[in-house]
């Protein structure tokens, strides 16, 4: 089942991709995209998340449909500026697809980057931990990248630590639900991630260690200050069509 739809996603960037056009995955799929040995027999995959460029809707919707993909034009015309919504119907599956940026508990800037599949490693796992209410799924995902990838200490993702420090010190909000998840990331490896456990501890102790050096923006410490004794964080409703 996973093998299926990893092979319809990256068909969908490929579709875009002919027409030069960006699309770039998100969610689950990117993250056994970046993470093919990190195997977890309960973790499935439903839908296809992806990301477009602003201002760059009407073709891409133009080359899916052209390309047998349903587009939802209800959902479309109402939020095509931040969101769209397309139906594969060979595998019945939903295509999210965002736009310009992610927007749930936290607002995430996205980019296309250097990955021929997915957005960048920084911003993809930024979306998983954004989420307030972390649950399992999330939490299995966000260790997956933090252990196969080693985004804490690998030299290769030096450019990802920064790119992680630089969103979350101009943010208050989302440097404290990252880092709370963080930490969940790492009790969650102690409970569930046997001897990969010690890995992700190390990559969670550093990654922490990381933001919490980068200097904070004035809007940082501003919003700081006032801390949890105001809600930081959206509890956006989960579309389903």
């Amino acid at each position: 089942m996973n093998a299926d739809i990893l092979q319809s996603a990256t068909h969908l960037v490929d579709v875009a991709r002919a027409q030069q056009l960006d699309i770039r995955l998100l969610g689950g799929v990117a993250v056994a995209l970046h993470c093919p040995d990190s195997n977890n027999p309960g973790r499935s995959y439903r839908d296809i998340d992806a990301f477009i460029p602003a201002k760059t809707q009407s073709k891409v919707s133009a080359v899916l449909v052209a390309a047998g993909y349903l587009a939802d034009k209800e959902f479309n015309l109402l939020n095509g500026d931040s969101r769209l919504l397309f139906h594969d119907p060979r595998t019945q599956r939903q295509i999210d697809v965002f736009v310009g940026n992610f927007a749930m508990c936290h607002t995430i800037p996205l980019s296309i980057g250097t990955d021929p599949y997915t957005i960048p490693v920084a911003e993809l796992l930024l979306t998983k931990l954004q989420i307030f209410e972390l649950n399992a799924k999330d939490a299995y995902d966000g260790c997956a990248l933090l252990g196969t990838l080693q985004i804490g200490t690998a030299l290769a993702h030096q450019n990802t630590r920064a790119r992680l420090a630089s969103l979350c010190s101009a943010d208050w909000g989302l440097w404290r639900t990252i880092t709370m998840n963080l930490e969940r990331c790492m009790s969650y490896a102690q409970s569930h991630a046997g001897s990969d456990a010690g890995v992700i501890t190390t990559e969670v102790q550093t990654l922490l260690a990381v933001l919490a050096a980068a200097p904070k923006s004035l809007a940082f410490k501003t919003r700081a200050l006032i801390g949890d004794k105001v809600r930081w964080y959206e509890l956006p409703e989960e579309v389903e069509r």
